[in-house]
């Protein structure tokens, strides 16, 4: 309790009582909203715009002279379809730099569904639902005809997904990010659909002048925001699930939901943070401040709604900030600030201090971006909502903010008129506001052909003299965005002293229109050392048109193959290559090194429309191959690509090979072999596991996974195997799990009749098998009514499962004799505190935080990681807030209230009338992998009658139930702790 009031406390220091704000009906007025935030000592808030002068601010961006250009959204929520809409683009300009606004110019009043915007090319860059937009800027800042340069965004479910957050990147193209809903196929006007790309959550890039189009990464769930960092890379925020991820070009994210845009990506890399900006829980409350604010939320940095994104790369903020990430959390009323550190291979996100609190209600930021002067500027929408329940947005307000450090000297001058000299020579500038305009000028004087003659040489001269990396990087991205870097020198790059530099080397060498370059392209990388340099070049595979010299060296470099992330990269560029030309990948199997590629090939070429003859070819490599580890590897591939699949036909080779692999002495190649053998529906095989099982001379680990191997068969009489293997220690467990499985009448009284000698962990799997179907939950309930079975062993989880079966007799008889399931959300504060009372910091002292890591290990590793150990198919609890009491107790005493949508259960009504419920880990077109409270089951799709999501999570209610007080009070140390401890001595 004192920890949650201490956070309370400080949360009240911070943010003026942001926790605590009452219900308001209006905004701070705009004349003195600056004045209420708080910021850290020495910065100045200032309002640069506020209504009437601006309303619906969703979006802005600065011109060549300092002038921002502002898109008013009055479309929202409800979009146009037409094309007609009332949207703006204002031009705001700071003739004194005071920091205020004092000039106004409306450029266009026409726009529909404007929602990003970015100035270059004589022009602003519009994002206009379905169309992007170029509307040329003519004399007196006037808009030309619009000019629709691609189109295909979506336009049925863009609420909360529509494309956005424009930037220009360092290699010159313009960069957006695209929401989960918004399912887009985009291209030229024109275009037909086989020839446009597709993408949805993700970032997408389209180049000036080349004309071209491309979906650079896939993932996260709505992003909006984005922007890059000194060294060139990308970093998108993003709302719901995790909000900070760094994009490498050609990756795979994990996302909210669904099927990533690419089906054999066979994996997704995660977020580059292991914290949240919000302690769990639903959108509607899993925010810091406002109404309904709690602070545990606020601790965590306010809420799961985040906007916007600047990373600070200029000159007026103290050093600390640089190449720092600011982002809006929406929920939080606040600025988030994070670090962005480098690790071997990529980047992690740093938790810091909350930057900016606005301490009003209504405030709703949306873009954030550095200003000219080195300030950094923030929109707020100025609402009470958010885009989950908008009916009707109020148009009548809006702001935008500046955050300076002191004193800030405003521009005075128009960088677009600069000699090259003079761009060039703000290659070198502290303020990555000018670097960035003087590059876009080049880029576009050199389109135009108006490049001076000695322009390119100064800028390799900055790339061959300066010592900074930074400023290498710029000599270096303004050469390629003014087309002037050859192919001639990319190979120097490959060997250049900054890992920094040859990681750029690969990227820009891949690019399809290098001819020289490709040629050394692989030249270097078994000897490179830097993951940093080898995750660049796995990128760079998917656009190289030559990939094969890259891909041989990384599929055997050491470093890659014990890198997950690395590896999958190495996957995305290959699978590119293997889906235009499919032959190549079963030719190439045998010579792969890299286990995870091995793997994923086996899936793709099983997933392809002649995967009868390519699993024909597959038997016959494995008969060619000696390397166990490679043989397994195949082997495995097959069983993940075949699982679910009712009658999988061997081809007329596998019956040697078969017999050749039994003859190996790794147990692993054995078992795999036996596995795919039984997917083939191979008698012998089936015969031998059979006998295996009941064999007791043999190995319990080996009739364990013969049992599991035969499972799916559903042969006949097997229940009977199963049942009798009731009395065998060795196999009890496994036995009683499969049983679930087989409707065999004599199932229910054989598993009562064994319970008084089953193990506590052998009585929970029993449990959960009765309650699989109706016949067996209705002699469970004759055994809880009898007293064989305690109604203390049947969990909530399980009484909610029996619930699940939809019989009317089977649910009525259950409250007669188990109870009636009452929700814990009204039992919730009574339990808080009752535990709070228990759970002193006097208390907490004297636990045995060793014995909490035990009970962890028994109540909570199969699900849940926790410091590197655990599973991962709950969320990770590292970086969670475990510190706070109050957060902990709310998870474990009520885990349905805070369960995101990925972690709810599923409830599954199978063609055998049984009930499986659990949460989804995988799918595939033949088979859902869900996880049970008690195991991993494989279910074919074909099987499944009915599928239902409920709201409630597979974390059992009642954990602490179990538990004795000393074991809850060590198991909340644990959870506590700030590091890993010693396993407890046995």
């Amino acid at each position: 309790m004192r920890t949650v009031l201490l956070s309370l406390l400080l949360l009240l220091t911070a943010s003026a009582s942001a926790a605590d704000l009452p219900p308001a009906d209006k905004p701070i007025p705009a004349k003195d909203a600056a004045k209420a935030m708080t910021v850290p000592d020495g910065f100045k808030v200032t309002l640069f715009a506020g209504e009437p002068d601006v309303v619906q601010p969703i979006a802005f961006t600065f011109d060549d002279r300092g002038r921002m250009w502002v898109v008013e959204c009055l479309s929202y929520p409800i979009w146009s379809k037409d094309g007609k809409g009332k949207d703006r683009v204002v031009i705001l300009e700071d003739t004194d730099g005071d920091g205020v606004h004092d000039k106004k110019t409306v450029f266009l009043d026409n726009g529909s569904n404007l929602s990003g915007i970015e100035f270059g090319f004589g022009g602003v860059w519009l994002c206009s639902s379905p169309n992007l937009l170029f509307v040329p800027i003519l004399e007196g800042d006037k808009p030309g005809k619009p000019e629709v340069k691609l189109d295909g965004w979506n336009m049925i479910d863009t609420k909360h997904n529509i494309f956005n957050s424009l930037v220009w990147g360092p290699d010159g193209w313009l960069y957006g990010c695209n929401g989960i809903q918004a399912k887009a196929w985009v291209g030229a006007p024109g275009t037909p659909k086989d020839k446009r790309t597709y993408i949805d959550c993700g970032v997408w890039r389209y180049h000036p002048t080349e004309k071209r189009f491309e979906a650079f990464a896939h993932g996260t769930t709505n992003p909006f925001g984005l922007d890059f960092n000194d060294h060139g890379e990308l970093f998108i925020t993003n709302c719901v699930i995790d909000h900070l991820f760094h994009f490498a070009p050609g990756a795979h994210y994990e996302r909210m939901y669904g099927q990533d845009a690419n089906p054999h990506a066979y994996g997704l890399l995660k977020s580059c943070v292991d914290y949240r900006h919000w302690a769990g829980g639903d959108w509607t409350s899993s925010r810091g401040t406002g109404v309904g604010g709690k602070p545990e939320h606020s601790d965590a940095g306010g809420g799961h709604a985040h906007s916007g994104a600047a990373i600070y790369l200029a000159d007026n903020f103290p050093a600390e900030y640089r190449n720092t990430l600011f982002t809006a959390n929406i929920h939080g009323n606040r600025l988030n600030n994070d670090g962005l550190a480098r690790t071997a291979s990529g980047y992690k996100g740093v938790r810091r201090k909350d930057f900016l609190f606005a301490n009003d209600s209504w405030f709703r930021g949306i873009c954030v971006k550095t200003g000219p002067e080195g300030g950094l500027y923030v929109s707020d929408w100025c609402d009470t909502g958010e885009c989950h329940n908008y009916d009707k947005a109020d148009t009548t307000n809006g702001r935008i903010y500046r955050v300076v450090y002191k004193n800030a000297n405003p521009l005075k001058t128009d960088v677009s008129k600069l000699t090259d000299t003079e761009l060039v020579k703000l290659q070198l500038s502290p303020n990555d506001w000018l670097v960035r305009k003087a590059r876009r000028v080049l880029q576009e004087r050199a389109a135009a052909g108006k490049l001076e003659k000695a322009t390119p040489d100064a800028l390799r001269k900055i790339l061959k003299d300066e010592t900074d990396t930074a400023r290498r990087l710029r000599g270096l991205w303004a050469l390629e965005a003014t087309g002037k870097l050859t192919d001639e020198e990319i190979p120097a790059l490959y060997t250049d002293h900054d890992e920094v530099l040859r990681a750029w080397g690969y990227r820009l060498g891949a690019r399809p229109s290098r001819t020289f370059s490709q040629l050394m392209m692989g030249s270097n990388l078994d000897l490179e050392q830097s993951a940093h340099v080898l995750a660049a070049a796995a990128s760079a595979l998917q656009s190289h048109s030559q990939p094969y010299t890259v891909y041989s060296s990384l599929d055997r470099h050491k470093l890659v193959k014990n890198d997950p992330a690395l590896s999958l990269m190495l996957w995305y560029g290959i699978e590119r290559w293997y889906t235009r030309f499919p032959k190549i990948a079963l030719s190439s199997l045998s010579g792969t090194e890299n286990a995870l590629v091995r793997r994923n090939t086996v899936r793709f070429l099983l997933a392809q429309p002649n995967a009868t003859e390519n699993l024909a070819g597959l038997v016959g490599e494995i008969g060619k191959i000696s390397a166990d580890e490679v043989r397994l590897d195949v082997l495995n591939g097959i069983r993940e690509s075949l699982a679910g699949q009712k009658a999988a036909t061997a081809p007329k080779e596998w019956a040697a090979v078969y017999a050749d692999l039994l003859k190996t002495d790794s147990r692993e190649v054995k078992r795999a072999a036996e596995a795919v053998a039984v997917l083939f529906g191979d008698k012998d095989a089936i015969s031998t596991l059979l006998k295996r099982v009941t064999d007791t001379s043999a190995k319990p680990e080996e009739r364990r996974a013969a049992v599991e191997l035969l499972a799916p068969r559903k042969l006949p009489d097997f229940a009977k195997t199963l049942q009798a293997l009731l009395s065998d220690a060795d196999l009890r467990g496994a036995a009683i799990r499969t049983l679930a499985s087989f409707p065999d009448a004599g199932t229910p009284a054989a598993l009562i009749k064994a319970y008084p000698k089953l193990t506590p962990e052998e009585k929970a799997d029993t449990v959960q098998t009765l309650a699989a179907r109706v016949g067996f939950a209705k002699e469970l309930l004759d055994a809880i009514e009898k007293g064989t079975i305690p109604r203390a062993d049947v969990p909530v989880v399980t009484a909610r499962q029996v619930l699940a079966l939809n019989d009317k007799g089977v649910s009525e008889r259950l409250e007669k004799v188990w109870g009636k399931i009452t929700p814990i959300a009204k039992e919730r504060t009574a339990l808080m505190k009752k535990w709070k009372d228990v759970l002193t910091e006097d208390t907490v002292k004297k636990a045995d935080i060793a014995n909490g890591r035990a009970l962890f290990t028994k109540n909570c590793a199969s699900c849940h990681k926790m410091f590197g150990e655990g599973q991962a198919v709950g969320p990770e609890l590292t970086g969670s807030q475990r510190s706070n009491l109050e957060y902990v107790l709310e998870n474990v005493l009520d885990p349905s209230a805070v369960v995101p949508n990925e972690y709810r259960m599923v409830n599954f009504s199978l063609a055998d009338d049984r009930v499986v419920s659990g949460i989804v880990l995988r799918e595939t077109k033949d088979a859902v992998t869900v996880r049970t409270v008690n195991d991993t089951l494989t279910v074919p799709v074909a099987d499944i009658v009915t599928r239902k999501q409920t709201a409630l999570s597979i974390m059992p209610e009642g954990l602490f139930d179990a538990m004795k007080p000393d074991e809850v009070r060590d198991l909340i140390a644990y959870l506590r702790a700030k590091e890993q401890v010693p396993i407890p001595k046995k």
